[in-house]
């Protein structure tokens, strides 16, 4: 492994784990009031990008973050809308 792919590699390994908090705090409380609906919606649309960017050009480090970060994305979407929908 070079020096670019563990780079790569570290970059979507944290880049991936920042959500993973909000998503932990979201199942323990079923708390999303601060949680930004437009910041899921643009993550899942930015990362969707990065996914077939990274599809194209086989980077399989962005391939897996991006993909990552897409499942939790769309879970915490489906956490805020049945939140908000119960009130």
């Amino acid at each position: 492994m070079d020096l670019a792919e563990l780079l790569g590699w570290l970059a979507s390994v944290f880049t991936t784990i920042i959500f993973l908090p909000q998503l932990s705090k979201a199942i323990k409380t079923k708390m999303t009031d601060d949680i930004s609906m437009w910041m899921l919606i643009l993550s899942l649309i930015g990362n969707g990008f990065w996914f077939a960017h990274a599809q194209l050009t086989e980077n399989l480090p962005l391939q897996v973050c991006a993909f990552l970060i897409i499942l939790i994305t769309v879970t915490l979407i489906i956490f805020k809308y049945r939140n908000e929908r119960h009130r």
